[in-house]
């Protein structure tokens, strides 16, 4: 007769027990506020290329033209206000926990 082979339970690999139906969390208010620059930035610059390509533009496109890539240079400049408001605010956040 042949010795069964020395076999130990298996451990569970985590003591704690997590929820399958967790709700996702929702976005803060900057994504929501960077969401919306890109948009409109990405809008704008699509429309003033757009334009850009006419050969002889109304004074309306005209006048579409020179909003829309004020609003595109503008957007820019927020994108990049954002984005370094946003590191400064975790380095602060950073600091304080140290």
């Amino acid at each position: 007769m042949k010795a069964k082979p020395n076999m130990t339970p298996a451990k569970p690999k985590s003591t704690t027990m997590t929820r399958k139906n967790t709700f996702p969390q929702s976005p803060s208010p900057f994504q929501y506020v960077f969401a919306t620059v890109i948009f409109f930035t990405l809008l704008s610059g699509g429309v003033s290329l757009r334009i850009s390509t006419e050969d002889r533009p109304s004074p309306q496109q005209a006048r579409i033209f020179e909003t829309c890539n004020s609003t595109w240079n503008m957007g820019v400049g927020a994108i990049f206000g954002l984005l370094s408001s946003k590191v400064v605010q975790d380095n602060d956040d950073d600091n304080d926990n140290e």
